[in-house]
């Protein structure tokens, strides 16, 4: 990699590799590795009696694998509109960390913000960097999302060609894709602190943030705990985060 690297006439540097393959190289794997669980609440979409459009339409709306499976259970249960959006304000509510610290790479025009906001994901933010250009974020963001509402769509599809004997009562199709949940996750942590120079008081810090989340689910239950801990976990990694 060059030591410099020429600057866009939006003034940021072009993405690290300079290139589009090296670009799909960053967001290739990311972007597949949504699409097995977008996939999945496809399918349990579908089972729920969801239609397709539906289906599309959460996906394109929501882009959130943690609300959209949060929000199927409380659709079957008859749960109210309110409680789902709280719900979703109260997981969605994560992103607003990230979206504080990637803001200042985006575009400048209104409308490239708004869309480029909405596609911004856990995935998405582990794949970019700071120097990223406009065009790299449309590339990284884009990729994902389209990934990730096409995987759910052909869930769809094939949960209404799937026998239903062969997915019975029995079979939690939600395991599996809290499985890659929680390897995504682990491996964006692995990949922001292994070569962090502060990675032993970042990694002490979410240690105590997962700690007190664990509290704040016994004190407020599973639902009500997101927004204190996400506004606790944003300060303890705020103060040791270089």
């Amino acid at each position: 990699m060059k030591d410099a690297q020429p600057v866009t006439s939006d003034g940021a540097a072009p993405p690290l590799g300079g290139s589009e393959a090296a670009r799909w190289r960053r967001v290739g794997p990311a972007a597949i590795a949504v699409v097995p669980v977008s996939m999945l609440f496809g399918v349990l979409a579908v089972r729920a009696d969801w239609s397709l459009l539906e289906v599309v339409a959460i996906s394109l709306l929501g882009f959130s694998g943690s609300v959209q499976f949060a929000v199927l259970p409380l659709a079957e249960s008859g749960a109210g509109f309110f409680t789902m959006l709280l719900v979703t304000a109260s997981i969605n509510s994560r992103y607003l960390p990230i979206a504080y610290t990637s803001a200042a790479r985006l575009p400048s025009a209104a409308g490239e913000r708004a869309c480029l906001a909405h596609m911004l994901g856990d995935e998405a933010y582990a794949t970019e960097h700071e120097r990223d250009s406009g065009a790299g974020l449309w590339g990284i963001r884009l990729s994902i999302f389209a990934a990730w509402v096409l995987a759910g769509l052909v869930g769809a599809l094939l949960g209404r060609v799937i026998p239903t004997n062969w997915l019975g009562a029995d079979v939690n199709l939600g395991y599996p894709a809290s499985v890659v949940l929680m390897y995504l996750s682990a491996a964006q942590l692995r990949a922001r602190l292994w070569h962090n120079e502060r990675r032993s008081a970042v990694l002490a810090a979410a240690v105590l943030s997962a700690g007190l989340a664990l509290l704040l689910i016994q004190w407020f239950g599973p639902v009500y705990f997101w927004i204190p801990s996400i506004l606790l976990t944003t300060v303890i990694l705020g103060r040791v985060w270089p």
